[in-house]
This record gives structure tokens, C-alpha cells and sequence, in this order.
């Protein structure tokens, strides 16, 4: 899965409010929670691109650093999606 380590390698830490888990799942997959903890949806990625998952979570307004290590604005630090989490 080249594609899906290029993104982990390149670009997962521009991102906020994400969490990478390493286990060995061979389905790997972006899962998504309410603000109750509760999973609502999940959208496999082993077969996506690393410029479709970067699109994918850009549609959901997660919001993207230019560079790693830049600080987060304070509108982005608690709600990275566009709509409520539960609406996904």
C-alpha cells in the first residue's frame, strides 16, 4: 500500500485532530467519531490515493497545516469538520 504510507509518511501530520493507530489491519480505514465517542461512519482507504484522502478529508474541513509544526488557528482546535460530526 505505497499510496496509503506515502500519505501517513508525508502528510498525516499536517493534519489536526487526527489519530493514527498502527495496528496490523490489512482493511486499513479512516474512521470517524462523535463528539459522544461514538463511531458513525467509516470509509476504507486501501485502495485511495494519497491526494484522495487528503481531497476526502479537505471536503470535511479538517484543517490542514501548511507545514509541520505550525500552530493551529484557535477556530480549528476543537472542530475540525465543516458540519456536526454526527451529520457524517
Amino acid at each position: 500500500m505505497p499510496e496509503l504510507y506515502n500519505f501517513l509518511m508525508e502528510r498525516w501530520a499536517l493534519y489536526h485532530n487526527l489519530e493514527y493507530d498502527s495496528g496490523e489491519d490489512k482493511n486499513p480505514r479512516l474512521i470517524f467519531y462523535n463528539d459522544k465517542d461514538e463511531e458513525v461512519k467509516v470509509v476504507p482507504v486501501k485502495k485511495m490515493k494519497a491526494d484522495e484522502i487528503s481531497s476526502f478529508l479537505d471536503s470535511l474541513g479538517f484543517y490542514k497545516r501548511s507545514q509541520k509544526g505550525e500552530e493551529v488557528p484557535e477556530e480549528f482546535k476543537h472542530f475540525p469538520l465543516k458540519a456536526p460530526r454526527d451529520e457524517l
